[in-house]
């Protein structure tokens, strides 16, 4: 039997509570824009979960608690693609890390990939009872109930951050030194090292392979307490580009099959980013609409292959090709930057995605970016 429905109408709190007391087994689908979590459930509690997103990787999140490095990560992988064995297993294999931490984070991961939806401001469901993957999986056993209270405690937290941190574009720079006993964990401690006055929030998430919550709610800690102060280096809003202007006297739905014709417009012309940015106006409008979900999947199959066509592929190795002191007084955005600064003429293009917290379709685009304005060239 098949359950579905809006986070709008039943939250994730309750969603998670019904699962539990019916002693449920089986799968929860849970999708939003494009990121899709799936949380297996076996008597009404958790025993694993996985996600598309690829900051919630469990080689990223293990970046994120200090306990690999991205070479280490690296070369785990390409074990992995060799023997189809679990990342975990090879990572104790090659004694990176041992059976109880995994086991411990890969429950730490799991929980924080749940605490998230519940900071989502919509979403859809489906339950399919008695449905569990075949693949193999490290068993987990989760308390919903702890699940639940923390989520919740999280909404609120979420709530009180906004109050000092309105956006990601805000620079955190260190006034005076954290004493150890301050910081409470790995993560923590990831997000501290990783501010140098110069990254933004935004950025902090990319390098430090940790969520947006647990970035903001690190830098609000440490900036009420006096160790961080934040920097705002807006200095007026950015008008929306007129192209995905909203129109008047249409409803939403003629705005979003229009929205629609004129992204795929811009695909025929190879304007990728254009084409992007309406169709994640559409998204905006409705992102349930199936409409809009065909298309932005379709957009981004089209604009892989055509990026391939164009020789990107993933066994090119980029290198840059301008000088250090140019590249600095460029602007790049935060997903730019942080590319940017992983090429190191060795690894090639797929390698390089791999290892990053960027889905592939727009880490390409990036490529792509980079390489037809000069800054980059592929061997």
């Amino acid at each position: 039997m098949s359950v579905s429905g809006n986070l709008k109408t039943m939250l994730p709190g309750d969603l998670l509570q019904w699962l539990s007391l019916g002693q449920k087994t089986g799968t929860l689908m849970v999708s939003n824009k494009g990121t899709q979590k799936k949380i297996f459930f076996s008597n009404g509690r958790v025993i694993s979960s996985a996600s598309n997103d690829p900051r919630e990787y469990l080689g990223q999140f293990l970046m994120s608690h200090g306990y690999i490095t991205e070479e280490e990560l690296m070369k785990a992988m390409e074990v992995q693609q060799q023997s189809g064995i679990l990342l975990g297993k090879i990572l104790v294999m090659i004694d990176v890390i041992n059976e109880e931490d995994l086991q411990r984070l890969m429950r730490l991961k799991a929980e924080e990939e749940i605490y998230d939806i519940f900071l989502w401001n919509e979403g859809d469901f489906q339950f399919i009872d008695d449905e569990l993957p075949q693949m193999e999986m490290i068993p987990l056993r989760v308390d919903v109930t702890g699940l639940i209270m923390e989520g919740t405690r999280r909404v609120d937290e979420w709530n009180r951050i906004h109050t000092l941190i309105a956006h990601e574009a805000l620079v955190p720079t260190m006034v005076k030194e954290i004493p150890p006993e301050e910081l409470e964990d790995d993560a923590q401690r990831t997000v501290i090292n990783a501010i140098d006055g110069r990254r933004s929030l935004a950025e902090l998430v990319l390098e430090s392979r940790s969520s947006s919550f647990n970035v903001a709610s690190t830098v609000y800690h440490f900036t009420r307490e006096g160790y961080v102060k934040l920097n705002d280096p807006t200095v007026m809003a950015v008008k929306a580009p007129e192209e995905i202007a909203p129109f008047e006297d249409s409803s939403d739905d003629d705005e979003i099959l229009s929205l629609i014709a004129r992204a795929q417009h811009s695909l025929r012309n190879r304007e990728y980013e254009k084409a992007q940015r309406l169709l994640k106006a559409a998204e905006n409008l409705d992102p349930s609409h199936m409409r809009v979900r065909n298309a932005i999947k379709g957009a981004e199959s089209a604009i892989l292959a055509d990026l391939r066509g164009q020789g990107l592929h993933d066994s090119k190795v980029p290198r840059v090709s301008r000088a250090l002191e140019e590249i600095t007084q460029m602007n790049f955005t935060p997903n730019e930057g942080f590319m940017l600064s992983r090429i190191n003429g060795q690894w090639d293009l797929g390698s390089l995605i791999k290892i990053s917290p960027i889905r592939e379709p727009d880490a390409m685009l990036i490529f792509y970016k980079l390489w037809r304005d000069g800054i980059i060239a592929l061997d």
